[in-house]
């Protein structure tokens, strides 16, 4: 699998993993080119295994902490994170030896799942974050995360997410295809949460998500899942002291911020029109329901 950098205008590279045009991290497994190209077709799914989707920085780890804390019973955070059922950064082996139930996770876009997840019908929950807060996420991303050895400018890191000149590509691109997909299988089991949404009404979006996956609840639960997901907590009690994130990011770890509206404090006047621009071509008419602010 070719490897391939990825520059910006200010000459500074990201490298990534071209798989047949579709950009991708390097996880650093000898099959990963195999397995990523054999995963619609041979990862094989089970009846309760529940897939969580969505473009990065959109809320992945702490909606994954939700649907487990649902699944178990208990506002818990476990040891493992979501990585481990990360499907892209998993060889076949780690994907079928992992046990049930899984909370299968991913980036990939929905023509990229494997067939027997929609085969099975397996409860499928998408998360949408606005995606100017989702910009200057991932630009902490690269930035902190030493796979990537990236050193660029935000500005220089916009253009290319603008572009789609990045590791999952476009975020305009994956929520209209989402979209799409979400339009023309109306029979498929599929949740969609917005991040900003959570931020504001946890509670209530967390009842919605348990009554879709079908957990039982009480309000005690929701109340305490909340509390334990707040963005402070799950910072300081999972993640940022923990030697593998120390020994693999530049300080930062996962957990940056969390906050809606981030973006305001970075971007300027031209960045923020070039934005509203590019959404105003891309996916305005799609007409959903996105909110830069809370």
């Amino acid at each position: 699998m070719p490897q391939r950098d990825l520059l910006d205008a200010e000459g500074k590279c990201i490298k990534v993993l071209d798989v047949d045009g579709f950009y991708l991290p390097d996880f650093k497994f000898p099959s990963q080119e195999t397995d990523i190209r054999s995963m619609k077709d041979h990862y094989l799914a089970r009846d309760d295994d529940i897939l969580l989707c969505n473009y990065p920085k959109s809320g992945t780890h702490w909606v994954w902490e939700i649907i487990q804390m649902l699944s178990t019973q208990k506002a818990e955070l476990i040891e493992h994170t979501k990585m481990k059922g990360m499907i892209e950064s998993m060889s076949k082996k780690s994907f079928d030896s992992l046990p049930s139930p899984r909370i299968l996770n991913t980036h990939l876009e929905f023509s990229m799942l494997p067939t027997d997840c929609l085969r099975r019908k397996c409860k499928l929950v998408y998360t949408l974050r606005n995606p100017k807060d989702v910009a200057v996420s991932y630009y902490h991303h690269h930035h902190g995360l030493l796979m990537y050895n990236y050193d660029g400018s935000l500005d220089g890191f916009l253009e290319r997410f603008l572009e789609g000149n990045i590791d999952y590509m476009s975020w305009f691109d994956n929520v209209r295809n989402w979209h799409k997909a979400i339009q023309e299988h109306k029979d498929y089991p599929i949740h969609v949460i917005h991040y900003e949404d959570m931020q504001q009404n946890g509670i209530e979006e967390i009842r919605k998500l348990a009554k879709f996956l079908e957990k039982p609840y009480n309000e005690k639960l929701l109340k305490d899942i909340q509390d334990k997901c707040q963005f402070e907590s799950m910072q300081k009690g999972k993640f940022y002291d923990k030697s593998h994130w120390k020994e693999n990011t530049t300080g930062i770890g996962i957990y940056r911020e969390g906050k809606v509206g981030g973006w305001k404090k970075v971007f300027t006047v031209a960045q923020n029109e070039k934005f509203d621009k590019l959404f105003q071509e891309k996916i305005a008419d799609l007409n959903l329901d996105i909110k830069f602010t809370i």
